[in-house]
């Protein structure tokens, strides 16, 4: 994102836009709250599309996500700020359509207010391009290997974040994500063309 991008200032009670917009460097200094967006790709197998971050991120360099997204700037909406990132950090065009937001989350921490979506891809994922400042290469995960590298991460505890998976806990939303894409598939936002969920890989369930 362009320095010169000014970011939506928002009210952290309410998630509504104060009118105020600021740069990222007076965002942080002055701890203002903003909006994000995080985007879930998924295919009709059930995987996710997660990407590695750039070395250069001040956040979490080198550690890969199961979600793309940014900030929301001025003059957008959740849903717009959504498409543009896509289309910008991987060189995907999604329908509006079907690009499904499904929680919204206020996250103390960090100042933000958050809107997760979801879409499904099962295009050749070769032919995307991505914004090398934001991402060094993309790949299809299956959810249980995701989890089984969430749990070495939490068995090695050295502070070194190999992932950024999800807005809570990646199990819990992966289960969520089905179950909306159960409901999305069945009123045909996705056409006909995709394996029936069951087929899909179920969430590990930790003993």
């Amino acid at each position: 994102m362009s320095q010169q991008e000014m970011l939506q200032v928002i009210n952290p009670e309410t998630g509504e836009p104060t009118g105020e917009h600021v740069s990222r460097k007076e965002l942080y200094e002055k701890g203002l709250w903003c909006r994000t967006t995080n985007i879930f790709v998924l295919n009709s197998l059930g995987q996710i599309l997660c990407h590695q971050r750039s070395f250069d991120k001040e956040f979490a360099p080198g550690a890969w996500s199961t979600h793309f997204g940014g900030h929301v700037t001025e003059g957008e909406s959740f849903k717009i700020s959504a498409l543009k990132e896509l289309g910008e950090e991987i060189g995907l065009s999604v329908n509006p359509f079907q690009l499904i937001p499904w929680r919204t989350s206020k996250i103390k921490s960090a100042h933000v207010w958050v809107r997760d979506f979801l879409t499904v891809f099962d295009g050749d994922i070769s032919a995307l391009t991505l914004q090398k400042e934001e991402i060094e290469q993309i790949q299809w995960y299956q959810p249980e290997e995701i989890m089984d590298l969430l749990d070495a991460e939490d068995i090695t505890n050295d502070n070194t974040a190999q992932w950024v998976a999800g807005t809570h806990d990646f199990n819990a939303e992966y289960q969520c994500m089905r179950a909306v894409l159960t409901a999305t598939m069945d009123i045909g936002i996705f056409g006909g063309d995709y394996k029936p969920l069951h087929k899909w890989h179920p969430p590990r369930h930790k003993d």
